[in-house]
């Protein structure tokens, strides 16, 4: 005992039981945060790589094809047809609409790049928001997905490169 400086038998080593719980406390919290933080993550890179697909497959259609494909969606729904040159359009039936599923209680806009702003969520998917051209352009835009404290933004360019962006409010 003379070794460690302590002259009184009744000092014992160790942690308190209010010390051990403060740790444990401070674990937990640090999990719960690194958890949602990948949750968020996941869900940001599913929506993108939803998107991501359909513009791909899309794209692809045009090429293949040789027409315009206009896609049409809004909050919930959407579609996508093949413009011929007489204005007729045919649908194009292998899309599903599961592209919003994970965040379809939250505000969407779109954004054209000539800066006008649509509502998807009051969008009645009269015009289509994004054309491909048999060429391999797109005439791009920009989704915002607004979640409590931040944007998830999508942009679409016009080449057919899709980009992340975190606008924290």
């Amino acid at each position: 005992m003379l070794v460690i400086g302590c002259k009184n038998k009744k000092i014992f080593k160790g942690f308190t039981l209010i010390e051990l719980l403060v740790v444990l406390l401070i674990i937990g919290i640090s999990t719960t945060l690194i958890t949602l933080s990948f949750n968020t993550v996941s869900s940001i890179e599913k929506q993108t790589n939803s998107v991501e697909e359909y513009s791909r497959f899309l794209a692809e259609e045009s090429i293949v094809s040789g027409n315009i494909v206009a896609w049409y969606f809004n909050s919930t729904n959407q579609y996508a047809t093949f413009v011929s040159e007489n204005g007729v359009e045919k649908k194009i039936s292998n899309l599903d609409n599961s592209i919003w599923e994970d965040s379809s209680s939250l505000s969407k806009t779109f954004t054209y790049l000539d800066g006008i702003k649509i509502d998807l969520d009051k969008n009645k998917l009269e015009s289509p928001l994004i054309l491909f051209y048999p060429s391999g352009e797109i005439s791009g835009g920009e989704i915002d997905i607004y979640f409590d404290d931040y944007i998830h933004r999508l942009v679409i360019k016009n080449n057919g490169k899709i980009y992340n962006e975190i606008i924290d409010y």
